[in-house]
């Protein structure tokens, strides 16, 4: 795994509670990565000088005039409070990274692309001409992703798109995963220590991890279909849904929570 350098996170930014059958467990929420980019944000040069915010839909923010996108200067923060002038160029040579050319660093077995931390994920395939393929770039893609496959590596690359250069994972399925880097992975947090619990527990823990069993689900985000219909509802004038209640606070007596999950579990898969 590579080496973590940057410094555990010390406050939570969220929290929920684990339902483990009828055991709830509340957990808290600690950031696992650290922002290493150059934040940019969009300014406009009046006639006196003067930079003013404006935002993305270039609109001074402090007169709320609407300007012309051209006028429009992306700026970035020095370590010294300075702001200066910073657009994509200027990133492409400070990285000595080409803008929208993706140089392959190295190639990785794919039992060890676990150890990159996925951030976000994209594909990518040869670029048609007015709708037209590009049969020379087709073959020479195809072969890569063929070749790839049958030597069982995915692609280091590092490419600069819109901002700074990147690393991603580029897979034989023609998947491409940005990663995180070294320094944007955060020390882990010490996991709970001096807690001991016996064979039986360990045991009724076990056979509730049977009961509920262990699969690979296609999973979908059902929180989208939720909040459209609460949209829908409001447009309408109905009551949205009510969310349901919190799950109450976790209890000491494990083994009974334990053996009441199991038999509520084996109930549920028999009816």
């Amino acid at each position: 795994m590579p080496t973590a350098l940057a410094k555990m996170p010390q406050r939570a930014s969220n929290s929920f509670t684990l339902a483990f059958g009828v055991l709830n467990i509340p957990l808290s929420v600690y950031t696992g990565t650290e922002e290493t980019r150059v934040a940019r944000k969009e300014f406009f040069l009046t006639t006196e000088g003067e930079y003013v915010p404006v935002g993305r839909s270039a609109v001074r923010q402090d007169t709320g005039e609407i300007i012309s996108s051209a006028d429009v200067v992306r700026m970035a923060t020095a370590t010294s409070g300075a702001k200066v002038a910073f657009n994509d160029d200027d990133m492409a040579d400070a990285t000595s990274t080409e803008k929208g050319v993706g140089d392959i660093v190295t190639f990785v077995s794919l039992k060890n692309v676990g150890e990159y931390l996925a951030e976000n994920q994209v594909q990518v395939r040869p670029t048609a001409t007015k709708g037209k393929s590009n049969a020379a770039a087709d073959k020479a893609f195809a072969l890569l992703m063929a070749t790839m496959k049958k030597k069982k590596v995915a692609a280091l690359v590092q490419v600069a798109l819109r901002g700074p250069a990147r690393f991603g994972l580029l897979h034989s399925d023609g998947t491409f995963v940005f990663v995180r880097t070294a320094d944007q992975i955060r020390e882990a947090r010490p996991m709970p220590e001096d807690v001991s619990f016996s064979d039986a527990e360990m045991d009724l823990a076990a056979m509730l991890i049977d009961a509920v069993g262990i699969d690979t689900p296609v999973i979908t985000d059902q929180t989208a279909v939720a909040i459209q219909a609460a949209v829908d509802a409001k447009a309408e004038g109905i009551d949205a849904p009510v969310p349901a209640a919190a799950a109450a606070p976790v209890t000491v007596d494990i083994m009974a929570q334990l053996q009441a999950s199991i038999e509520a579990n084996k109930k549920g898969k028999a009816a």
